[in-house]
């Protein structure tokens, strides 16, 4: 281990250390009335504590560095509650009056079958529309062949039990002028397995303070601040590839989905007081 000090002025420094912390940085404060000098190990945290002595200019502050900062992380693992669908439509036609005219058919026998199939106004969302010519490019000119008109939709599936059922007479409805482009998991009632990452990010928050401080021979005091940050990550999502096809009219088998697991992560930052 390597530690690099540089000193402005004539001074004894005592009691400086290197300390590791698995998973976050530790700064813990002793005493002193200047800034601590900062070791860099190269690990995945630090921890930096004030000199014992400093300089020969006057007695120390008692509450210069008055406390000490962790980090804690916290892992949940819940099944997803929540289907997110992606769909577009496509209708070509020999003038932009008929290839929106077809769309807007099409796209409205796939909103009336997931409604027929209880999914709400509010859950279902275009997210794209477009419309534009197509070309022919053979014998070195440019022809216009026709006109494609496109509209994108985001559907949010809650009956996950269902939902298979949902997406295939949706697919069916819309014809072979449909596109099923993605399908994602979602974790929306989160408030059981956040409230447990968060427990767990702050044990561990805790248990490295009252080893930290245990370590400088002093006695951990109250929290005096908490900052957090929480992320949630899909295991094993449905891909879009496993979702993606084209209907071929006709009724459709459900499609097979499995929901797989989401991961609930909370990283906090407390600082704690010494008593």
């Amino acid at each position: 281990m390597r530690i690099n000090l540089t000193l402005t002025r004539r001074t004894a420094v005592l009691g400086v250390a290197t300390l590791v912390a698995v998973g976050g940085a530790v700064a813990i404060g002793l005493s002193g009335n200047s800034a601590a000098p900062t070791a860099n190990a190269g690990t995945t945290g630090t921890a930096i504590l004030a000199p014992a002595l400093a300089a020969d200019t006057g007695p120390l502050a008692s509450d210069a560095f008055p406390g000490i900062t962790v980090r804690g992380a916290g892992k949940v693992t819940g099944t997803p509650d929540t289907l997110i669908l992606t769909l577009s439509v496509n209708k070509t036609a020999g003038d932009v009056t008929s290839a929106m005219n077809g769309l807007v058919t099409t796209m409205t026998a796939i909103q009336n079958s997931l409604k027929a199939n209880h999914v709400a106004d509010a859950d279902q969302k275009t997210s794209g529309l477009g419309v534009g010519p197509e070309y022919d490019y053979s014998g070195n000119k440019r022809t216009v062949t026709g006109y494609q008109a496109t509209e994108n939709l985001t559907v949010t599936l809650h009956d996950t039990k269902a939902a298979g059922a949902t997406i295939s007479a949706a697919a069916a409805a819309g014809g072979d002028a449909t596109q099923i482009s993605g399908l994602s998991t979602d974790l929306e009632n989160n408030s059981g397995p956040l409230n447990q990452a968060r427990d767990a990010a702050f044990n561990d928050a805790k248990a490295k303070a009252t080893q930290y401080a245990k370590s400088a021979g002093r006695t951990l005091g109250p929290v005096v601040r908490v900052e957090e940050t929480v992320s949630t990550q899909p295991n094993g999502a449905v891909s879009a590839d496993s979702a993606k096809s084209a209907a071929s009219g006709g009724s459709i088998a459900p499609v097979p989905i499995q929901m797989g697991s989401t991961d609930v992560t909370v990283q906090v930052t407390v600082v704690f007081s010494f008593s």
